[in-house]
């Protein structure tokens, strides 16, 4: 089985080279395969032909981000955590 693997991590702010020993997350996506008659009717002479994609976030990423796919985008990386509202501060110190 050949893995069409990005040999990076996902994020594109990151370098971390691919190494699974290092842990990280690896994410499956199954891609638009294009239609074979665009190609002369061959499905396999195709570029991208492989219906599934593989990525890969290092372990530091993977603790922040996610991969998620959006039709007509492709995989997109978002934020585990998206921005929180701003806490109400009900607390009240005694005075001095």
């Amino acid at each position: 089985m050949v893995l069409n693997l990005h040999p990076k991590c996902a994020n594109p702010s990151c370098a971390a080279a691919f190494e699974w020993v290092g842990g990280g997350r690896l994410f499956r996506f199954h891609r638009n395969v294009v239609e074979p008659a665009s190609y002369g009717g061959n499905a396999a002479s195709a570029p991208d032909s492989h219906p599934i994609g593989h990525f890969w976030l290092c372990e530091r990423c993977s603790n922040i981000y996610t991969l998620h796919y959006q039709e007509g985008r492709g995989v997109v990386i978002r934020t585990l955590w998206p921005e929180l509202p701003a806490a109400e501060n009900k607390m009240h110190l005694p005075a001095s």
